[in-house]
C-alpha cells in the first residue's frame, strides 16, 4: 500500500489534479485491480495520501504529549510545540505539493482532517487536566489551531522558517504562553 501512496505523490508532482488511478497503478508497478483493492477511486487515493501525511504529524504530537506527562505545563507545551514544528518541517515537501495542487486549506473539509484534529485535541487536553473536560478540550483545540495557523503562515511566507531556531523559539514561547492561561 505504501508503494501506491508514494506513486500517488509522484503522479501529483507530474500531473497535478489530473491524477488518474491508471497512472498511479503504472507508477506503483501494480495492476489497476490491485490499486482498487486498497483505494476504490481517485478520491480515496487523495484521502490516503492526506491521511498518511496527517498520521505522521499527529503521531509526533501524541508521542510528545505522552512523553511530556508529568512535566510542568510549560515544559510539556515546549516539548509538544518543538515536536510539531519539527514534523511540519519534515513533512514540508508533501504539504507544499498538496497546497500547490489543491490550494492551501482546500482539503481541510475532509473527514481525515477532522479525525486528525480531534486526535491532536485529545492528545493536548491532559495539559489542562485540572479543568473540566469540556474546557480542557476547548483549550486544546485553540492551541492546536494556533500552532497549525502559525506553521501555515510560515509556509506561505517562507517555508525555511520551519527550520529556523529563532522562529521555532518564538512558536514555543507562544505555546508556553497559551498553556499558562
Amino acid at each position: 500500500m505504501s508503494a501506491i501512496l508514494i506513486a500517488t505523490l509522484r503522479v501529483l508532482e507530474q500531473a497535478g489534479a489530473a491524477l488518474t488511478t491508471t497512472r498511479v497503478a503504472e507508477v506503483a508497478g501494480v495492476s489497476v485491480g490491485t490499486l482498487y483493492q486498497y483505494f476504490g477511486n481517485r478520491e480515496a487515493l487523495i484521502n490516503g495520501v492526506l491521511a498518511d501525511h496527517l498520521e505522521s504529524v499527529i503521531a509526533a504530537v501524541e508521542v510528545a504529549a505522552e512523553a511530556s506527562r508529568g512535566l510542568s505545563r510549560a515544559a510539556a507545551a515546549e516539548m509538544i510545540a518543538r515536536a510539531f514544528v519539527a514534523i511540519k518541517a519534515a513533512e514540508l515537501p508533501t504539504t507544499l505539493l498538496l497546497d500547490r495542487v489543491y490550494g492551501v486549506g482546500q482539503l481541510d473539509n475532509r473527514a481525515v482532517v477532522a479525525a486528525a484534529t480531534r486526535r491532536a485535541q485529545l492528545a493536548l487536553a491532559p495539559l489542562w487536566s485540572d479543568r473540566p473536560e469540556v474546557e480542557a478540550l476547548r483549550r486544546a483545540g485553540v492551541a492546536c489551531a494556533a500552532l497549525e495557523g502559525v506553521c501555515r503562515a510560515a509556509i506561505a511566507e517562507d517555508p525555511r522558517l520551519l527550520r529556523d531556531p529563532a522562529w521555532c523559539d518564538q512558536v514555543v514561547a507562544l505555546a508556553v504562553g497559551a498553556v499558562g492561561a
